[in-house]
C-alpha cells in the first residue's frame, strides 16, 4: 500500500511538472520575438530621428520660408520688448481673443472683418450675447496676394458659415461698409480686424475708426510675427493712429502667433 501511494505521488508530480518546460519554451520564444521587435523599432526610430535631423539642418540653412519665420520672430521680439511690456500674453489665439472681448464695453456693436469659417465670429457672438454682432467678408478669398503661398483668392469659400447670434454682411469691405454704417449709426465697442492685407485693414480703420469710443477694443488677428508683418495690419494701424490723433494702450498679445489687442484711451472727436 505504501509502495502504491509512493507511485501515485510520483505520477502526480510528473503530471504537475510536465507543462512547465513546454511553457518555458513558449515564453523564451515570445521573449525572443519581443527582443527582435524592439531592435527593429529602435532601428526604425533611429532612421526617423536621422531624417528629422537632416530635415532641420536643411531648413536652418536653405529653407527661405523657415528663415522668414525666424526673422519675423526676432523682429517681433524687439517690438514686444519696446511696446508690449505690461500687456498680458497668451499661448493661443482664442485665449487672447476671449480676453480682448472681456475688456470691451457694452452697448455698442461688435464688428469682425474677415469671417472665413466663422470660428472667431462664433466666439464674439457668444461673448456679446448675440446682440449687435456683424461679420464682414466677401467669401471670395483675399482680393490680392498676401504672403508666399497665399495668392489672391486664398481662403475662398463656396458656402456661408453658420454663426448663430451674428449677421453676415457679404461683399468687399469697400462696397458693403458705407451702406452698413449709414443704416447702423451706433458706436463700435469691439472691432476685430482679421483682414490680413494692408489695403483691407486701411479701408476698415478709415471707415469704422470714427465710430470707436474711449474704451473700445481693437483686436488684430495678423498684427505681427509673420514675414512682412510691418507692411499690413500693423502699418494700417499706425497710419490711422497718426491721422486720427488717437491715444491707445496695448492690452494683450499671443506670444507664439500674430494677435495683438489695443484699447482706445483718447483722441479728438471720439464718441462717449
Amino acid at each position: 500500500m505504501r509502495r502504491q501511494a509512493g507511485l501515485a505521488l510520483r505520477r502526480a508530480a510528473t503530471r504537475l511538472h510536465d507543462p512547465y518546460p513546454a511553457r518555458l519554451g513558449e515564453l523564451e520564444q515570445e521573449l525572443r520575438r519581443t527582443r527582435e521587435d524592439l531592435q527593429a523599432e529602435i532601428v526604425r526610430q533611429g532612421d526617423r530621428l536621422l531624417d528629422r535631423v537632416v530635415e532641420f539642418e536643411i531648413r536652418s540653412r536653405r529653407d527661405i520660408v523657415y528663415a522668414g519665420d525666424q526673422d519675423a520672430a526676432l523682429e517681433s521680439n524687439v517690438f514686444a520688448r519696446e511696446n508690449l511690456i505690461g500687456a498680458k500674453h497668451f499661448g493661443s489665439p482664442k485665449d487672447t481673443l476671449q480676453y480682448a472681448l472681456s475688456l470691451a464695453p457694452s452697448g455698442g456693436m461688435a464688428l469682425e472683418f474677415g469671417v472665413a469659417s466663422g470660428n472667431t465670429l462664433r466666439t464674439i457672438a457668444a461673448a456679446r450675447g448675440g446682440s449687435g454682432v456683424y461679420g464682414f467678408d466677401s467669401f471670395d478669398g483675399l482680393p490680392e496676394a498676401w504672403l508666399n503661398g497665399m495668392p489672391a483668392g486664398a481662403f475662398a469659400r463656396d458656402d456661408l458659415p453658420d454663426v448663430p447670434g451674428a449677421e453676415l454682411v457679404v461683399g468687399l469691405f469697400s462696397d458693403s461698409l458705407p451702406g452698413f454704417l449709414g443704416n447702423h449709426p451706433g458706436t463700435v465697442d469691439f472691432l476685430h480686424v482679421d483682414s490680413d492685407l494692408y489695403s483691407s485693414a486701411k479701408t476698415v480703420l478709415d471707415q469704422v475708426g470714427p465710430r470707436l469710443r474711449v474704451g473700445s477694443i481693437v483686436h488684430f488677428d495678423e498684427f505681427f510675427n509673420f514675414p512682412g508683418w510691418q507692411r499690413h495690419e500693423y502699418r494700417a494701424w499706425n497710419e490711422h493712429v497718426e491721422k486720427a490723433g488717437l491715444e491707445y494702450r496695448f492690452e494683450a498679445y499671443t506670444y507664439n502667433d500674430n494677435q495683438v489687442t489695443v484699447r482706445i484711451t483718447g483722441g479728438p472727436g471720439l464718441r462717449d
